[in-house]
């Protein structure tokens, strides 16, 4: 590999790190575990936090007893890993495709990080998309108005109301509107832009800008690029109905504990001169171990569409 030469599990780690900053959903997610992967059993530790607790008292003398300490990290919940992802490639004595890999500007390797993004962002959003009832926003039967709005459509007219159903629905659970993020495609953005609402920047505190539009009433949106979530007009492909993402980042926890890459080699019977064979691997999943933290929110923008309900 001559001035380029990268172990194989550095190289893993690389792709890892390339592909995870050109997600929006995957990088807004919590990403932390406990202790080693077991690969034979593919169980691994995430910490599961929860509230502390408020005391009431009075100053009365004597009266003030202090109550047993309470830790914000309480348990961790057993989880077993399900998924993996894995690119497969080969170099002849000829060509050295692992040189070119581990290059800076190796076009072989953003070819993979970029699949492997567009592949995770996917895979998730549809996951959202397939939560049960009890994690649904329906905006089209909130929206709807016998008289003005008989299909529930969101546009300019009621987009702040559709903003302040997704805060109310957070506050309703005792928790902070602020932590939850909106993610939704490029119309609900067009919506906003056509009302001419002004957009607050993101907090330069906010480590996670990845598809920011802004911040609408106190509501942080994102913006996804994951059409198998909408649903398109045949001829235009503008979007007429989707499913939104309303979360925190605890709602998802998304732990991607195991990378690696493995060689083998290949015989000249196979492959002129020989070579050697790659698989980069990742073992993946993720959890909603706080229902209350993520909704789906269901979006109509034109006539009677609906999101998908398969995939």
């Amino acid at each position: 590999m001559g001035n380029t030469q990268i172990s194989l599990p550095a190289l893993s780690a690389k792709i890892y790190q390339e592909w995870l900053p050109k997600t929006v959903l995957v990088q807004s997610c919590d990403d932390a575990y406990e202790g080693e992967f077991n690969l034979e059993t593919r169980e691994i530790d995430i910490p599961v936090y929860h509230d502390l607790s408020i005391h009431l008292t009075t100053l009365k003398e004597a009266e003030l007893k202090p109550a047993s300490i309470e830790f914000v990290k309480a348990s961790t919940k057993r989880v077993s890993i399900d998924k993996g992802r894995y690119a497969h490639w080969g170099q002849t004595e000829v060509g050295k495709l692992m040189s070119r890999l581990s290059a800076e500007d190796s076009e072989v390797r953003k070819k993979l990080v970029n699949k492997w993004a567009v592949e995770a962002e996917k895979e998730l959003a549809q996951w959202c998309a397939l939560l049960p009832s009890g994690q649904e926003i329906d905006l089209i039967t909130a929206l709807t108005v016998a008289d003005t709005n008989a299909n529930g459509l969101l546009g300019t007219g009621n987009v702040m109301q559709a903003l302040d159903i997704l805060k109310a629905f957070a506050i309703n659970n005792n928790m902070e509107p602020s932590e939850f993020k909106f993610f939704v495609s490029e119309k609900f953005e067009s919506v906003l832009r056509d009302s001419k609402l002004v957009l607050a920047s993101v907090s330069a505190d906010e480590a996670f800008r990845s598809g920011s539009v802004g911040v609408v009433n106190s509501v942080d949106i994102r913006r996804h690029n994951v059409a198998s979530i909408t649903t398109r007009n045949s001829s235009t492909h503008i979007v007429e109905s989707e499913w939104g993402i309303w979360k925190t980042k605890d709602g998802i926890q998304y732990v991607v504990p195991y990378k690696n890459t493995v060689s083998y080699e290949i015989s000249p019977t196979e492959v002129l001169m020989g070579g050697t064979g790659y698989q980069t691997v990742e073992y993946y999943d993720f959890f909603n171990l706080y229902p209350s933290r993520l909704y789906k929110v269901k979006i109509r923008y034109a006539g009677t569409s609906n999101p998908p309900t398969s995939f």
